[in-house]
Parts: C-alpha cells; sequence; structure tokens
C-alpha cells in the first residue's frame, strides 16, 4: 500500500498560486485550439452532412467560436484565481451543446456524431492540471447533456444505439478521470520536490528522497503509468527561434526511450534524449526518474551548463538504480537551444544536420560517459557546440531506428537514415518529415523489437 500524497493544505499557498497559473495558462491554450478547431470541421461538414443542415452547422459552430474566443479575451485580460477552473467548465459545456445539438439534428442516438464528443472532452480534462472530481463533474454534465437532450429531442432509436454510444462515452469519462488524478499527483510531486529543492539548496540530497518516493509510488500504480507514459513527453511546439517535432512508440507497454524540451521560466530552452538499457516497467521508470531530476536542475538554476546538469543526473540515477537493487544503465544527450547553436554534453546516439545552404547532411558523433554506470563523470563530459544557420535541420534518435532490421536480419543503420533526411529535408513540414522517417523504419523492419523515439527541429529565424 502506497503512502498517500501530501494534502494541498501542506503544500501551502505557493503551490495553490501556481497550479491556479497552471489551469489559467492551459485555458488559454485550449480556448484557441477551441476556437481554430471548431470552424475547421465545417470543411468536414461540407463533405459529410446533408446540405440542409450546413447553414444551422454552421451557426451552431460560429457560436462555439465565438465563444472560444471571447473566453480567450476575458483569460488574457484577467489574473489567475481558482475561479479559472469555471472557464474549463464553461467551453467543456459550449462545445459539447453544440455537439450535441448536431447529434439531436442528425438522429439522435442513431448518428455517429456523439464520438466528436470524445473530441473534447479529452482535450480539456486531461490537459487542464485540475483533480479528477473535476473530470468526472465535466465528462457526466457532457453524457448527461447528451442523453438529454437525444432522449427529448432525437427521434426514435434502437435501445441498443443508446447503449453503444453511452458505454463509449462512460468508457471515455472513467480514462479521463484516471489521467487527470495522475497528471495531478505528479504536478504536486514536482512541484513539492522543486520548492524543497529551492528552499534547501541541497538538490541531491532532496531530490534522492523525493524520487525515491515517487518510485514506490510510480510502481503500486504501474497500471496507470502504462497508459500514460507518452502523455507526460512534450507536445510538438515552437522554442524560440526553433520548430521541433517528435515521436515515440514503445516496443512494449512501458517504454525505456526518453525526450523533452521545454522552456524553463528563466527563458532557457532545452533539449533531452535518452535510450535507457533494456524494455519494461523499470526502465519506464529510470526514463520518468531522469525526466524528473533534468527538468528540476534546470528550473532551480538558470546557469548550469548542459555537462553541468548530466554530472548531477548522472549522480541521481546511480544511486536511485542502486536502490531498486538493479543495473540500469542509459544513453543520454543534455542540449541546450541557444539561439544560433546547440550546446550539446553526453554520449547518445551520432545524430544529423542538413544544412541548409548545401543540402548536405552532417553526423554530429558526440563522446562521453554514460548514465549510472560509475559515481562521478565530471571528468569525463565537456560541452560541445553545434552552429545552426536559418533553415538548418537537425534529426535525434535513439538505437531503435537504426538497429531495426528486415528479414533477413540487415539493419536500416545510421546510411539508412542519413538517406532518408537528405531526401526530406526542406522539401515538407517538419511534422510530415517526422511521419516520413518513422515510416519509412517501420515498413523496414521484420517486427518491432525496441522502442522507436525521433526527435527532429529545424531553426526557423
Amino acid at each position: 500500500m502506497t503512502a498517500p500524497l501530501p494534502p494541498q493544505q501542506a503544500l501551502g499557498p505557493r503551490f495553490t498560486a501556481y497550479r491556479d497559473g497552471l489551469v489559467h495558462e492551459w485555458m488559454k491554450i485550449i480556448a484557441v485550439l477551441g476556437g481554430v478547431i471548431v470552424p475547421l470541421f465545417l470543411l468536414l461538414d461540407y463533405v459529410t452532412m446533408p446540405r440542409e443542415l450546413l447553414s444551422r452547422f454552421a451557426l451552431y459552430r460560429g457560436l462555439a467560436t465565438l465563444a472560444a474566443f471571447s473566453m480567450l479575451a476575458v483569460l488574457r485580460l484577467s489574473q489567475p484565481t481558482v475561479l479559472s477552473y469555471v472557464f474549463g467548465y464553461v467551453l467543456n459545456t459550449l462545445v459539447c451543446w453544440m455537439i450535441v445539438q448536431m447529434t439531436v439534428d442528425l438522429g439522435g442516438f442513431n448518428s455517429g456524431y456523439y464520438v466528436g464528443l470524445m473530441l473534447v472532452i479529452f482535450p480539456i480534462n486531461v490537459l487542464l492540471p485540475w483533480r479528477s472530481i473535476h473530470s468526472a463533474i465535466n465528462g457526466l454534465l457532457t453524457v448527461g447533456l447528451y442523453t438529454g437532450a437525444n432522449l427529448l429531442f432525437g427521434g426514435p432509436f434502437p435501445m441498443s444505439a443508446l447503449v453503444n454510444n453511452l458505454y463509449f462515452l462512460l468508457s471515455s469519462v472513467v480514462l479521463i478521470v484516471a489521467m487527470s488524478e495522475t497528471r495531478y499527483r505528479l504536478i504536486q510531486r514536482e512541484f513539492g520536490l522543486r520548492a524543497e529543492l529551492e528552499d534547501t539548496n541541497v538538490v541531491l540530497e532532496t531530490s534522492r528522497a523525493d524520487l525515491k518516493q515517487a518510485r514506490d509510488r510510480l510502481w503500486s500504480e504501474m497500471e496507470v503509468a502504462q497508459r500514460i507514459q507518452t502523455s507526460l513527453l512534450p507536445k510538438n511546439r515552437r522554442l524560440g527561434p526553433y520548430e521541433l517535432e517528435a515521436s515515440m512508440s514503445p516496443a512494449e507497454e512501458v517504454g525505456g526511450d526518453y525526450y523533452d524540451f521545454f522552456e524553463t521560466p528563466h527563458g532557457e530552452r532545452w533539449l533531452a534524449i535518452g535510450d535507457v538499457s533494456g524494455h519494461g516497467v523499470e526502465s519506464g521508470l529510470v526514463m520518468m526518474m531522469t525526466q524528473t531530476a533534468i527538468a528540476t536542475l534546470v528550473n532551480a538554476n538558470p546557469k548550469r551548463t548542459p555537462s553541468d546538469v548530466f554530472v548531477h543526473t548522472n549522480q541521481v540515477i546511480r544511486d536511485n538504480v542502486s536502490r531498486l537493487g538493479g543495473h540500469r544503465y542509459m544513453t543520454l544527450n543534455v542540449i541546450r537551444l541557444e539561439e544560433d547553436k546547440l550546446v550539446v554534453a553526453g554520449k547518445h546516439q551520432d545524430f544529423f544536420v542538413w544544412r541548409a545552404k548545401t543540402g548536405a547532411v552532417e553526423i554530429v558523433t558526440n563522446e562521453g560517459p554514460w548514465i549510472g554506470v560509475v559515481d562521478d563523470v565530471r571528468r569525463s563530459i565537456e560541452d560541445q557546440t553545434i552552429a545552426l544557420e536559418v533553415g538548418d535541420w537537425v534529426l535525434l534518435h535513439t538505437d531503435g531506428l537504426t538497429e531495426a532490421a528486415n528479414a533477413s536480419g540487415v539493419m536500416f543503420g545510421e546510411a539508412g537514415l542519413r538517406r532518408v533526411l537528405a531526401e526530406i529535408a526542406g522539401k515538407v513540414p517538419l511534422r510530415e518529415a517526422v511521419k516520413l522517417v518513422r515510416g519509412r523504419v517501420e515498413a523496414y523492419q521484420q517486427r518491432q523489437d525496441d522502442d522507436l523515439t525521433i526527435v527532429m527541429l529545424r531553426r526557423v529565424s
């Protein structure tokens, strides 16, 4: 039985303000997504819906879009408070009302358009860092709105249609409740760790204790961790002058590959990629430890270099893997994204740089120790600088891509990756490029024996 999480009151008003700020900022993003995606679905309506309903559907979508952008304006003008939660309920209800009206017009429970409700409740309730009770209430309000409106106005229906639709909607609610609670607990743990590190200035001693607690809790909650591991990875986005896209496909339920990219409150931009030895729960746990350690270190001290982050991460992982009684190690690159260059430290797979001016693909080798093998690596690690110009592309990966083998046992290899990058760089959007690289490897390999992770970035300004 795991020890209970500390009550919210124990974290103090600092955590309350931090949590409300997260909710407020995520609501801005969700409002933008709603304002952009909702009207875009008019294209799908035009192709799939009866012509006589198009004007009505356009009205529904117009009202929902107006509500989303109005909410965005209010959020931008207001400060985070506990009332920021209300925006999540309001946007969820308004957009779901729009979809419910469409299901009524399309035949009630006989219409399969109810799946659009899942596209609403999932991003709103999973992205917002609130407790599971809010996700449960929000989800059940959506299901109740859908059921009530279609019972009253949707017309005749077979009972099997009602049962089928409610089954999938309620299953979605159960899933988002589990994911919301787990994410909230992770946020609590991350904040508690960071606050303690800032207050005591004893990074290693306190992080070891909290990471051990996180290990024990995550082990007992393994089933949930299997579902949400990939949701902990960063969303594809823009960091300063760089556009980034990534993809990870684990070989088992819990993978050992790791990547992350983010901007600290101090304005530094960081990227990390690594590969834990083996697969399964223990490897996935080491991956999560690494993510927590790196985020804690760079947020606590804005002056850290990549090599310094690597050294301290090694100490944390080495100690915690020993406590696990395991023998895991990992390759890791820690990268700071500066305006016109990358500063890299660590040892991982060689990566590729496509130069926009020449069309040539360069291989960047990186020398250094592995994480978790020896206690102190500070004498064998140094920072390496790679200059980047506007238009240059970078492809980072784990060994699952180069070691992917066909039926004859021949590996895809660095030459195969380099060839694919040379073919597509500068010719397709970055997101499409990630899909193409992954697709080439998956088509080549006979079966997936290892996690497949791709991170691509492009300097755009």
